[in-house]
């Protein structure tokens, strides 16, 4: 079987015994992140050295270019709300998107954010900060933010929407800080050297 995957990391598969059928969809310069919004089918591809969000048509492969921050790392959707979050690396900055109109507003963050989670049940937003040992918590309805204190070098975020629990990888200090949505509570559990990534299962 061949198996080719786009610029963007878009990879179509036929049955098992066919060829995979690709195309290919330009982005902007370093695409580093990509997330999917299933409900208006467009996909959006945070381009690291072009400060520039990628929106692809996933009907047609049409694409348009947003500008952001400096430095993007990480974007996120909310399908309910229909507004794509980019944390800006570079620019201590979170570029929130609107997905009908590709209007943008800029929600400052802590310093060096790099992931970015949503939980689409309670319309907040996570993002790690890496060089500020901490997450901020952005309302999804107002903007408004609030800081929690993680460990040294949060990396990565990932959420459980069922039970509102974030769980954050600190690559710097070995352990996950695990933060109560309902109260941004936390607690800390020990991991191996180095984490920098999270899943979470919510069944």
């Amino acid at each position: 079987m061949k198996r080719i995957c786009l610029s963007v990391l878009v990879c179509l598969a036929a049955t098992a015994m066919a060829d995979w059928v690709t195309a290919t969809v330009p982005a902007g310069s370093y695409p580093y992140s990509v997330a999917l919004n299933p409900v208006t089918n467009k996909i959006y591809v945070a381009n690291r050295d072009g400060n520039s969000v990628t929106v692809i048509d996933g009907a047609t492969n049409n694409t348009s270019t947003v500008a952001i921050g400096t430095g993007p790392r990480a974007v996120a959707v909310n399908p309910v709300t229909n507004k794509i979050y980019v944390a800006n690396y570079s620019s201590a900055s979170v570029t929130v998107i609107d997905g009908a109109t590709n209007d943008t507003t800029t929600v400052r963050t802590g310093t060096d954010p790099w992931g970015v989670a949503v939980n689409p049940v309670t319309n907040k937003v996570y993002v790690t900060n890496y060089h500020g040992n901490s997450v901020t918590v952005i309302d999804g309805a107002t903007n408004d933010t609030a800081t929690v204190a993680a460990g040294t070098q949060p990396y990565r975020v990932a959420l459980n929407p069922v039970t509102n629990k974030i769980y954050v990888a600190n690559s710097g200090s070995n352990n996950v800080t695990v933060i109560d949505g309902a109260t941004n509570a936390t607690t800390t559990v020990h991991a191996g050297s180095y984490p920098t990534a999270v899943a979470v299962n919510p069944v």
